[in-house]
């Protein structure tokens, strides 16, 4: 009798095992799918612009029926909001690492604005969605990623407030308006780079364009 309660005991646990197993697998095949519908949409997207791409076109890229996408995404712009969500997240832990052990506001401005530009060169495909296509939709408000974007944006209000109480910067600073400023050049200048197809560097004019902000934000007086 033990011996057929332990088989019994065994098989369900064996099954259970099992079932435990497909689901794994299934998960996982899910998460391929998605993950594949995702890097589709974001090179046609990239290619052809978002208003031109169809979900017929995502479809027949990655191999798959149209009832199949919809499991996973409700439609062409909830793909659209689900594209940068990792690169932006990624962006977010990679900037405390870049300014960890950066001394004084003006080296961290230009850090922030140094480092905006070349993780944008890294991932001109990511940039273009975020830039030319998400910016510019009315429900990127409401997305994970644009709270990230907002954490992204709020280490420039520490920068300026850091910048005031060393005597760095100039006490009737904004900081709001000033990080405005900022992410508004920074914007203009990748918007621009992207329409002109990345046919040179971002860095060509970061010099010229730190020396402007740091002249607008500096306490000294320039001769």
């Amino acid at each position: 009798m033990a011996a057929n309660s332990d088989k019994i005991n065994n098989l369900k646990t064996s099954k259970a095992n099992h079932i435990k197993e497909k689901k794994r697998l299934l998960s996982k095949k899910a998460e391929n799918t998605r993950d594949r519908i995702v890097e589709s949409a974001k090179i046609l997207f990239a290619e052809n612009g978002f208003l031109k791409t169809t979900v017929v076109d995502i479809c027949r890229n990655v191999g798959l029926s149209e009832a199949a996408l919809y499991e996973h995404f409700k439609g062409k712009e909830d793909l659209l909001l689900a594209i940068p969500d990792l690169w932006v997240s990624e962006l977010l832990k990679d900037l405390d690492d870049q300014m960890f052990g950066v001394k004084g506001a003006f080296n961290k401005l230009r850090k922030y604005i140094w480092w905006t530009y070349r993780r944008t060169e890294e991932a001109p495909v990511d940039a273009k969605i975020v830039y030319l296509f998400l910016k510019t939709s009315s429900s990127f408000m409401e997305t994970s990623v644009y709270q990230n974007v907002r954490l992204l944006y709020h280490y420039l209000i520490d920068i300026f407030e850091e910048g005031k109480k060393s005597g760095e910067m100039r006490q009737d600073i904004d900081s709001s308006v000033a990080q405005s400023i900022v992410i508004g050049t920074m914007d203009h200048m990748i918007t621009l780079w992207l329409l002109k197809n990345m046919s040179y560097s971002l860095f060509e004019k970061a010099e010229e364009t730190f020396d402007l902000l740091e002249s607008a934000f500096s306490s000294k007086e320039r001769s």
